[in-house]
């Protein structure tokens, strides 16, 4: 999965409950789509109509709804099974 540049780091917000029906599979890659976000809007390369545009999509580390989705993978994530990995 490639990082993307712009609007295609926005991250869709899903319901706690859509991610508790999720596989750990997809789970990670969301996390790691999460963690990809721009720090804040003032070190962003984006315009305001791109912005706007994605107003409804998690852009930001600095949001609030970044946050809680970043929170709630997190202790979904701590609930899975973990594999060790192969030595």
């Amino acid at each position: 999965m490639k990082k993307g540049r712009g609007l295609k780091r926005a991250v869709t917000p899903l319901t706690r409950e859509q991610l508790e029906s999720m596989p750990t599979g997809a789970l990670l890659a969301r996390l790691k789509r999460l963690r990809w976000c721009e720090d804040s809007p003032e070190t962003s390369d984006l315009s305001e109509d791109e912005r706007a545009t994605a107003a409804h999509l998690i852009l930001f580390k600095s949001d609030l709804a970044w946050r809680q989705a970043y929170a709630d993978m997190t202790d979904i994530l701590a609930c899975r099974e973990h594999v060790a990995a192969k030595p």
